[in-house]
């Protein structure tokens, strides 16, 4: 892996693109927003049945994407995603469609570490894959390209390596949109909500009971649950630009 003081940059190890060290990177935080959710492994199907697991991961990215259109379309383009399995990558899926039709958006893909995707399922690493090729920018908070995650301190062990990068999202960011349960409030998630709050950020959060509520609502019917979610309704502040 390569990285030059001088420019502060890296390259992904999955696909050669430039990732940045977030020291040399200007977010332009009053049009931004970062996401943060829970990942792939902890959603839980719906009604507790496996064979529903697909269907409510599908639902989750609907809601996702009615959330993402209506604060983006408010004026807050760039949206900051921290690159994990569920929520963060399927965010930054909905908002490289949406690049296609509205040339204003803007994605960035801000790594905890180099080494980050190791332990992604093959399908999870395709995606990221077509994240890292088609995002504007990828930023890594982590100078050291040997680090990874560790619970001690060690010369290439950080505990505290995904918390640098979430905080890092929300302070580039003026809105933070979210899935989470609300169950477990020293979870990533909630530990970023919970510091969200402190820098009185805009918090628009939902849980997998509103998934449940918007399966049941549109009989699980796959158009369907994106055509209601076109129509969610928030009180969206102008952005302070």
């Amino acid at each position: 892996m390569l990285y030059s003081e001088i420019t502060g940059l890296f390259h992904a190890e999955l696909t050669g693109m430039p990732v940045y060290s977030a020291r040399v990177m200007h977010i332009k935080r009053e049009i931004a927003l970062c996401v943060t959710g829970h990942r792939e492994k902890a959603v839980i199907p719906y009604k507790d049945d496996p064979d529903n697991l697909e269907i409510t991961k599908y639902a989750v990215r609907a809601m996702l994407d009615g959330y993402l259109s209506a604060v983006m379309k408010k004026g807050y383009t760039t949206v900051l995603s921290g690159l994990a399995e569920g929520a963060d990558l399927w965010a930054a899926q909905r908002v490289l469609f949406h690049k296609r039709y509205e040339k204003d958006r803007h994605i960035i893909g801000v790594l905890p570490y180099m080494k980050h995707y190791r332990g992604f399922s093959s399908e999870n690493l395709n995606l990221l894959r077509l994240v890292e090729r088609h995002s504007d920018f990828l930023v890594t908070t982590c100078d050291n390209p040997n680090m990874v995650y560790g619970k001690n301190y060690s010369s290439f062990t950080d505990p505290q390596i995904y918390r640098i990068r979430n905080y890092y999202m929300v302070d580039n960011s003026s809105v933070v949109i979210a899935f989470y349960n609300g169950s477990n409030t020293r979870s990533g998630t909630g530990q970023t909500l919970r510091y969200a709050k402190q820098l009185g950020r805009k918090i628009y959060s939902f849980s997998v009971d509103n998934v449940y509520e918007l399966m049941e609502k549109t009989n699980c019917d796959k158009v369907a649950m994106y055509n209601e979610m076109k129509n969610l309704k928030l009180d969206i502040p102008e952005p302070l630009i």
